[in-house]
């Protein structure tokens, strides 16, 4: 895997991601060493996502976006990609296109960033020259980093209904059909939220019956 390694963010890692990838062997930053200090693993070519076995409960993720109202992960419906990176991080930026053109080409899933310990004003200046594929948030003090077990940046978790189907550390082959099946398979309905689904039966099912209706 291609990343940039991150410190003090183990806490869900072993428990999490062992299903994903093997134990990460790189060690975490010095005390109050800086993220641009951080050691980035040599680049490789974009993996896949892998299941998370036994698909836990998503931790709680409730942050101030950069620009726009707060964001909560239990308020979200259907699948949601929550992805983990860093400015400085050169993987990290190699990654946001193709994360792009996927949330282009997905818009049924919602997909959302969250930046992990930088000023808001420095994410700002990165995203001037490009958009954003879904809301930046603001992981000030690395707390949701180290609720999910971040310990290597970009990192990627597909959640459905409350639970984490999907993840991966390091650059992910968004580019790839492989991983739009593998989303799309989620929830069984062909990557479409279940709830959208459910709503639009329903709409259909009153329709008929009021048709039949003398």
């Amino acid at each position: 895997m291609a990343g940039c390694v991150l410190g003090g963010a183990r806490a869900l890692c072993q428990a999490l991601l062992a299903a994903v990838v093997l134990a990460s062997p790189f060690a975490a930053l010095p005390a109050g060493a800086s993220p641009d200090e951080s050691a980035t693993v040599p680049q490789q070519a974009p993996q896949p996502l892998r299941p998370v076995a036994g698909q836990p409960l998503a931790p709680a993720l409730r942050l101030e976006a950069l620009d726009g109202p707060a964001f909560d992960l239990a308020e979200a419906h259907g699948v949601t990609v929550v992805h983990f990176f860093a400015t400085w991080c050169a993987p990290c930026r190699t990654e946001l296109p193709a994360l792009a053109r996927f949330a282009a080409r997905a818009p049924q899933v919602s997909v959302v960033l969250v930046d992990v310990a930088e000023v808001p004003a420095r994410v700002r200046r990165f995203f001037a020259d490009q958009s954003a594929p879904g809301p930046v948030l603001m992981d000030l003090d690395r707390a949701a980093a180290r609720a999910f077990g971040v310990s290597l940046l970009p990192a990627s978790f597909v959640i459905a209904e409350d639970r984490i189907a999907l993840a991966a550390e390091g650059e992910v082959a968004w580019d790839s059909p492989e991983t739009d099946q593998a989303i799309a398979a989620v929830n069984g309905s062909g990557g479409r939220p279940q709830g959208r689904s459910t709503h639009t039966a329903s709409n259909k099912a009153s329709n008929t019956e009021s048709q039949e209706e003398p």
